[in-house]
C-alpha cells in the first residue's frame, strides 16, 4: 500500500525534479501540508496538480 503523504524526496522522484525545484514549485503553490517542520504532499493532490499542468495540443 503506498502513502497518502508523500516526502519531499518521494513527490519529486515522481516528477522528475531535483531538490532546489520542488521547493520552488511548493513556494509556487503545489500542493502541500506542512506537520511541525515537515513538509508532506498529498499523493491524490500531487496527481490532480500534475493534471491541470498538462497542455493539450
Amino acid at each position: 500500500m503506498e502513502p497518502n503523504l508523500l516526502t519531499i524526496d518521494e513527490a519529486r522522484n515522481i516528477l522528475r525534479v531535483g531538490r532546489n525545484v520542488m521547493y520552488q514549485l511548493i513556494k509556487q503553490g503545489l500542493p502541500h501540508i506542512t506537520i511541525g517542520k515537515q513538509i508532506r504532499i498529498p499523493r491524490e493532490a500531487l496527481y490532480k496538480w500534475i493534471e491541470s499542468k498538462m497542455f493539450v495540443s
